[in-house]
């Protein structure tokens, strides 16, 4: 009887993995609703400043099908920095690249990983949590935010954003994921303040994003 269980239990487990292999296999692209290219160059306070253009090098080694990335400037000199990527479909086309793993290098090194609060989400949502990074330099301090805003769902954790794409998979058939990342230097190690801006510009970014990506519904 224990050797039939066993058995039983193993072609579960294989029936199981092929299922999900098939349909994860067999998700269709889903294109940005509206290119990040027409973002909007006033967020709240801060008007742009800079844009960067990334090399066809860096494009092909993201394998990312959208992107932008902006530096914002405030009437009292404030500066955040702005990157969006956005993928058709993860791990197919093109896949993340955690702060976590990317940012620290060159002198910069990760003081402190924590989950902050916000009080206004994506659509329909009246909160949201996000990741928050505090980096430094030698005395230069940096603040980074960054969340995944993808198929309806605003995603604090890289491990639950895994989760999800396997569900939505095989739910949804769908993969499509957009990775949102915010930064700014802290001034005269002003770390509350600073969290503050970013805090105010991070629930500022997730509406307006809205407008451009794909939501749970198509």
């Amino acid at each position: 009887m224990t050797n039939n269980i066993r058995v039983f239990a193993i072609l579960a487990l294989f029936a199981a993995t092929w299922f999900m292999l098939r349909t994860t296999s067999a998700v269709t692209p889903v294109p940005i609703k509206k290119s990040l290219a027409n973002f909007p160059h006033q967020v709240g306070e801060y008007h742009l400043a800079k844009t960067f253009q990334s090399s066809a090098e860096v494009l092909n080694m993201l394998g990312v099908d959208d992107y932008l990335q902006y530096n914002y400037v405030d009437d009292a000199g404030s500066r955040i920095n702005l990157y969006v990527g956005y993928y058709t479909a993860v791990g197919v086309s093109g896949a993340y690249h955690s702060p976590k793993n990317c940012l620290p290098g060159g002198g910069w090194g990760i003081d402190g990983v924590k989950n902050v609060e916000l009080a206004a989400g994506g659509k329909g949502e009246g909160r949201a949590t996000v990741s928050q990074m505090l980096i430094r330099n030698g005395g230069e301090y940096q603040i980074v935010m960054y969340w995944y805003q993808n198929r309806g769902r605003i995603i604090a954790s890289e491990y639950w954003e895994k989760i999800y794409l396997v569900l939505d998979a095989m739910l949804l058939q769908r993969r499509d994921g957009t990775f949102v990342r915010i930064m700014s230097t802290v001034p005269d190690k002003q770390i509350e303040a600073t969290e503050a801006r970013l805090k105010q510009f991070a629930e500022k970014t997730m509406a307006l994003l809205e407008e451009h990506l794909p939501g749970r519904q198509l």
